[in-house]
């Protein structure tokens, strides 16, 4: 085990940008971009979220990349328009591709976009060259119990209206509180408070029926990109054992687990994430399929393969 002692990872230079804000009509998504290049990455948020959690990433990738952060339907500034299953948003995700003129893309999905992103993947074997799934809400049937605590049949829909209710609240309160946004660890919750705080319930509620209807234990041997898998290991909501599941069962796929972070890995560990992220898409592979990174060790440690610690992380 690396001690604590030991120097953190130099932080990744984020580059100061300003991503175009724009509204694709063809797909009726709203969508950051940034960057230049024929290589494209498109990035797809999960279930409650917005393309806000992509900001840091986007800005680091866009420097070597044209890289396109999406409102999915039902969140941020995309419209529903009738999608609820995982299917039709995948759909909404290939026609913005096409409205684009992109033939091919990196595609990098987080947990609900995880599954976007397999699906996608699945039905337009084409169009995705490379893909990394954050945390991916593949395997339906396993998830924790209370991930499906908002379909209960008679507390799930008043659950998540007072849960939107709270984090406009929060929102709120963070405005005019000074000393809670500039707690540097709170800052991502507030952001994503402050995204979820505006979303239909009605909407998230048909979406995440649909999640949990697109369980795809027994499609995903049929993935054929190389994949990389990342999860963080204190993850509640899609625990880093499912993650490990996803890598296993498609051919030649690696897993990397982030010490340190939970369900939004970008958020949690963002210089640890994007370093995994960047060496990934940069089609450069460590051979290995399976490592773990330590925030807190040094560069020429951060890829380093400890098999024998992520089995006894999975003992425990």
């Amino acid at each position: 085990m690396i001690s604590r002692t030991t120097p953190p990872i130099p932080m990744i230079d984020t580059p100061s940008i300003s991503p175009i804000e724009a509204f694709c009509d063809a797909s009726r998504l709203c969508y950051s971009v940034a960057g230049a290049g024929e290589r494209a990455v498109v990035l797809l948020h999960g279930w409650g979220d917005t393309k806000e959690i992509w900001r840091a990433t986007l800005a680091v990738l866009s420097s070597r990349a044209r890289v396109f952060a999406l409102d999915l339907p039902g969140h941020g500034g995309s419209p529903r328009d009738g999608a609820g299953r995982m299917q039709d948003v995948a759909a909404r995700v290939a026609a913005f591709c096409n409205a684009q003129g992109i033939d091919q893309i990196a595609l990098v999905g987080h947990s609900m976009g995880g599954n976007v992103a397999l699906e996608l993947t699945l039905t337009h074997p084409h169009l995705v060259e490379r893909l990394a799934l954050v945390a991916p809400a593949a395997l339906a049937a396993a998830m924790p119990p209370y991930t499906r605590f908002y379909l209960h049949h008679r507390y799930g829909w008043a659950a998540l209206r007072t849960s939107l209710l709270f984090y406009r609240g929060i929102n709120a309160l963070s405005h005019h509180w000074r000393l809670i946004a500039s707690i540097e660890r709170i800052l991502p919750g507030l952001r994503r408070a402050a995204c979820a705080a505006h979303h239909d319930p009605e909407g998230l509620h048909r979406l995440l029926n649909g999640l949990f209807a697109n369980s795809l234990d027994d499609r995903l041997d049929q993935v054929h990109v190389p994949t990389l898998v990342i999860s963080g290991a204190l993850d509640a909501v899609v625990p880093a054992a499912l993650s490990r599941r996803v890598a296993s069962a498609i051919p030649g796929a690696q897993f990397i687990l982030i010490r340190g972070a939970l369900h939004h890995p970008m958020d949690d560990q963002p210089e640890a994430f994007q370093r995994v992220l960047i060496e990934f898409l940069a089609w450069r592979t460590s051979g290995r399929a399976e490592s773990a990174i330590d925030p807190l060790c040094p560069p020429h440690q951060a890829f380093q393969w400890r098999p024998m610690q992520l089995a006894q992380r999975h003992q425990r």
